[in-house]
């Protein structure tokens, strides 16, 4: 063999090697998964205790409350919904306000939900720098994450706002129940199934316990109703023990419009709903009544009698 020939050769090896080193570390680079979104979360969680200590709230140390079966499709909502928080947060420092980020129809992974903790992340970056806070440690990334470990440290970052802005109120979850009926509307249309959403009934004397029992409730009709339209449901959550707030019912909505967003993706219904009729809910019993409202019309969808 040549002197020539031999130098080629190695050469050309030594390009295919480069090759394989390149793609293997832009292919680890593009690697996400529940231990990175942890990592992040964990830090966000620090980002909000800084803020509150600066402004002389007191330290909160909420306890997560168990959560299972949760997806990747689970967190970018329950994300957007700490957007949302980050972005009243932003107006009440009298800072421009991020826009949420729109979810798209796709199948969900871990890569999906990180642009939705980055914003968070940069939201509450720019209210630190507002407040002169100092960049808090960089913490080591854990193993061994799920996504129901990162969802739990998402409701414990939600709490972590009390104090920072309002109060969520029932009139909030009207627009989160606006958008559930605009979806069943969308299904219905798709797949000719008839969505009779009747009016709303006058309750008295209800908790917001009793809300999100029929939260629940819908949460089972539509796995009933993925699984009449040849679609594999994800497990649905347990109705968390004791009593439930306006907090807990809202979490549970969350998981409606994320369950009804797989759901139009896999019917490949690739549009966002319009607001139907914004319900102006002030209080347990209105909640009560659109909840009841929801259940019927599910049960309707899936042409059974109202209860």
């Amino acid at each position: 063999m040549t002197l020539q020939i031999r130098f080629y050769l190695i050469i050309r090896r030594l390009v295919f090697i480069s090759g394989i080193l390149l793609f293997s570390s832009s292919s680890l680079a593009a690697i996400v998964n529940n231990n990175h979104l942890y990592q992040k979360v964990q830090q966000i969680a620090l980002q909000v205790q800084a803020i509150r200590a600066q402004q002389q709230l007191p330290t909160l140390e909420p306890e997560p409350q168990i959560v299972a079966d949760k997806l990747a499709s689970h967190l970018v909502f329950k994300t957007q919904q700490i957007g949302r928080l980050a972005a009243a947060l932003q107006q009440k420092m009298s800072l421009p306000v991020t826009s949420s980020l729109a979810v798209a129809y796709s199948v969900m992974r871990p890569r999906n939900v990180l642009p939705y903790l980055d914003q968070v992340e940069q939201q509450l970056a720019a209210v630190a720098k507002h407040l002169a806070l100092p960049e808090g440690p960089e913490l080591e990334r854990p193993l061994g994450m799920t996504e129901n470990d990162v969802y739990q440290q998402l409701v414990v970052i939600e709490q972590l706002f009390e104090g920072l802005i309002e109060p969520q109120t029932v009139s909030a979850m009207s627009a989160d129940l606006a958008l559930i009926r605009g979806d069943l509307q969308l299904i219905s249309e798709a797949k000719n199934l008839p969505l009779q959403l009747g009016s709303l009934g006058q309750y008295h004397d209800r908790q917001m316990t009793d809300v999100n029992i029929l939260a629940y409730q819908s949460l089972y009709l539509i796995e009933r109703l993925f699984r009449q339209l040849d679609i594999e449901p994800s497990k649905p959550d347990r109705l968390p023990v004791g009593e439930s707030s306006i907090e807990a019912v809202r979490d549970t909505s969350i998981l409606i419009r994320a369950e009804l967003h797989r759901g139009k993706t896999i019917l490949k219904i690739e549009q966002d709903s319009q607001v139907m009729d914004p319900l102006l809910l002030s209080d347990a019993n209105q909640s009560y009544a659109a909840f009841i409202q929801l259940r019927d019309g599910l049960l309707s969808m899936l042409g059974a009698p109202a209860l």
